[in-house]
């Protein structure tokens, strides 16, 4: 059986698209931690697709990195502070279809649930006309602070939010169950994707349900240009732990590892 596109559904030659732009891993000097389901082992390697024509991958979705950098320029690439405010300028058509990119390439690379993104596709390679029911919630964490309780006077240390990561979360309201729930994060910016499992969801009362479950969030207006972010209480930190904690003993080895190459 012919190799279809993941995005354009077409025969065709294909390449290797990493699932994080390149421009931006390039900025980054491709630092990072993951853990892989599929092995169980932590690596420092980018995960790559290996499912995408190169019409797509050069001629459309290259377009969409670009953008993606010129925010991380701009924006991403300081961690902010505790009380932090930040206007932050957007273009919802490209901002939405480089973050479900990222989103899409991640599940398949993972064999996470792709299902809610096929009707997303060709809008991801066109931009044509806003996906429903989707939406895009924005959040800016605070750095976290750790004390020292073995000492009797301890100054709390920053640990600031540094860090990218793509995964799938979940909501855990009423109507949580009628999305798929995808985090895009790059160290203090937070992008929670909702996307509808089924074309009659209604995606206002599921962005209701989620600032009022995640408070200081901001829902991302698509007729809108600009939106207004202050820190929220919540930490990258928090957000990993569950996983850090799961896979002490794999993250413990990968960064001993390193450290010996290193030295």
């Amino acid at each position: 059986m012919s190799r279809l596109c993941a995005y354009c559904g077409k025969e065709g030659t294909f390449s290797r698209e990493h699932i994080w732009p390149k421009c931006f891993l390039e900025r980054v000097d491709y630092l990072a931690a993951h853990y892989s389901p599929e092995s169980g082992n932590v690596h420092g390697a980018d995960y790559i697709v290996k499912d995408v024509c190169q019409v797509c991958n050069n001629e459309k979705l290259s377009k969409l990195d670009q953008y993606f950098c010129s925010l991380y320029d701009i924006y991403f690439k300081e961690p902010r502070g505790p009380n932090s405010e930040v206007i932050f300028k957007y273009d919802f058509n490209l901002l939405s279809r480089v973050l479900l990119k990222i989103a899409y390439n991640t599940a398949r690379s993972a064999g996470s649930e792709t299902a809610p993104f096929q009707a997303l596709k060709n809008y991801i390679l066109e931009g044509d006309v806003p996906p429903s029911p989707f939406a895009i919630i924005a959040e800016l964490v605070s750095p976290a602070y750790i004390v020292d309780n073995s000492k009797e006077i301890s100054i709390p240390k920053e640990i600031p939010s540094i860090g990218y990561r793509s995964a799938r979360a979940k909501l855990t309201t009423p109507h949580g169950h009628l999305v798929l729930v995808r985090i895009v994060s790059i160290n203090s910016f937070f992008f929670h994707l909702l996307i509808g499992k089924e074309k009659t969801v209604d995606i206002n009362l599921l962005v209701n349900e989620f600032l009022e479950y995640i408070p200081e969030t901001t829902f991302i207006d698509p007729s809108s240009n600009v939106v207004i972010l202050h820190s929220s209480h919540r930490t990258s930190l928090r957000s990993l732990l569950p996983l850090l904690l799961g896979k002490f003993d794999e993250f413990k080895k990968y960064f001993e590892k390193n450290r010996k190459e290193q030295s």
